[in-house]
């Protein structure tokens, strides 16, 4: 049978096809095609759209064997189109695509030689094991089990991606093609958050809507997609730094920052101004032509200030702006009661914890949230001891893995550190919209085992 398709790949119009096809999902039109059915899908609330668009561009991926790190728009438009309050019009699409999907990756991974021998992966399946062992403690085996299946795709979406960025031997296309990929889901991100401050009426009231803190997008919220610019908008600027000639991708880091101005999160404030100085001195080191980067820069701050100083501050959108970060203050109120409720669990289940992803439970006995806003905790309260042991390893291992020489290592260094820094106020590490960023970032980190991956 597989001696037939490959005569039919043979033949010439498909040949043609082929290559045809090949142009397209290298460009920049593919993935823009991605994220506007994923802003479609999110708007309308179905899940036959991306169903209709993803699906057979990863099947003709496949079968025409393409780059694999082409999957990568995909998987983000996935994330982005979901309005998760409308589950039950998700269940058969979904099911479908993972019944055709999975066991294609499962054997697009395994027909030839894996490579197992990277650091961060081993981190990985020690916190899955941990969290397999937190179950005996769990007040209920729903929650845990799901906790674990998602543990389990975030390992097996590292381990493919680490074989597949880097049997083709293109690293750093691979590398620059996924930072395109996030510059993309900004916009569609952008998108989305106008419309729905168009449905809720927000441009009315723009005070109230920044102190209510407003932004639900189904698959995100506020926090949420302040962790998501805070990972991106390193890669970003390392993609400006490939890519010099090209300006407009400065629009995009304008982009991302007024974004992450509007979420205002103050985690991600915090992350910011801890680590703005040496990325400041790393970025200015990569600038080759200082004296234009630098007109350029002066040139958007004047456009800024004008904008501000004619629209902005008569309107009141920058008085409003500062009252609600005034009235959120710098205080942990709210905070307090979610650590003491992990630090209790902790201390009843010190060894193997709580249960992976019971926080929810343990906290709605005295709040309203989902985790314990501090992943130190959230490890200590879910999994326990062991999984805070195994938790740091494979924190060490991506340090590690991220400070060893080379640009793209180094800007990703500093997402490490937003996500360790925004972590002590929000939950980033277990956060699955997190964790899947980080399985397709971390994969195309510079290490010593990919001479072995490609000549495998």
């Amino acid at each position: 049978m597989l001696k037939n398709v490959a005569k039919i790949l043979e033949n010439k119009k498909i040949s043609r096809f082929k290559e045809l096809f090949k142009s397209y999902v290298d460009s920049d039109l593919y993935i823009l095609t991605v994220m506007a059915a994923a802003v479609l899908n999110w708007k309308f609330h179905v899940m036959i759209i991306i169903f209709a668009v993803g699906l057979p561009l990863a099947l003709l991926i496949f079968i025409f064997d393409i780059n694999r790190i082409r999957f990568i728009p995909l998987i983000l438009g996935v994330i982005i189109s979901l309005q998760l309050e409308y589950i039950p019009g998700y269940v058969l699409p979904a099911t479908i695509s993972s019944v055709i999907v999975f066991p294609i990756l499962v054997y697009d991974l395994y027909r030839k030689k894996v490579v197992y021998n990277n650091k961060i992966f081993v981190g990985m399946v020690f916190l899955l094991l941990a969290m397999i062992f937190s179950v005996v403690n769990a007040p209920n085996f729903t929650t845990p089990f799901l906790g674990i299946l998602m543990m389990f795709f975030y390992t097996f979406l590292f381990l493919y991606f680490y074989n597949k960025g880097i049997e083709n031997s293109l690293l750093e296309e691979n590398r620059q093609y996924l930072a395109r990929s996030f510059n993309y889901m900004v916009l569609a991100i952008l998108c989305e958050v106008l419309l729905f401050m168009f449905e809720i009426n927000a441009f009315s009231d723009l005070g109230k809507f920044f102190m209510d803190k407003h932004i639900m997008l189904g698959w995100a919220m506020t926090n949420y997609i302040a962790m998501i610019l805070l990972m991106i908008i390193p890669l970003s600027f390392y993609l400006y730094s490939k890519n010099q000639e090209k300006f407009y991708l400065l629009i995009f880091v304008l982009i991302e920052l007024i974004l992450l101005l509007l979420m205002l999160s103050r985690g991600a404030y915090l992350a910011i101004l801890i680590v703005i100085v040496p990325f400041i001195v790393k970025f200015g080191h990569d600038v080759k032509d200082k004296v234009l980067f630098t007109k350029i820069s002066l040139l958007a701050v004047i456009i800024i200030l004008v904008i501000t100083l004619s629209v902005f501050i008569p309107q009141g959108i920058v008085k409003s702006y500062f009252a609600a970060l005034d009235h959120r203050g710098l205080s942990l109120s709210g905070r307090q009661i979610l650590y003491q409720v992990g630090i209790q669990v902790f201390k009843r289940y010190p060894l193997f914890g709580g249960g992976v992803y019971t926080s929810e439970y343990y906290i709605s006995l005295v709040a309203g949230s989902v985790y314990y806003h501090n992943y130190l905790i959230q490890t200590l309260a879910t999994i326990g001891l062991v999984g805070l042991v195994a938790f740091l390893y494979y924190l060490y291992q991506i340090l590690r893995a991220s400070t060893k020489k080379g640009d793209y290592n180094t800007y990703v260094l500093f997402i490490v550190l937003n996500m360790m820094l925004h972590g002590l106020f929000d939950t980033t590490f277990y956060n699955p919209l997190v964790m899947v960023l980080f399985s397709l970032i971390l994969p195309l980190l510079s290490n010593n085992n990919h001479h072995i991956a490609v000549n495998a």
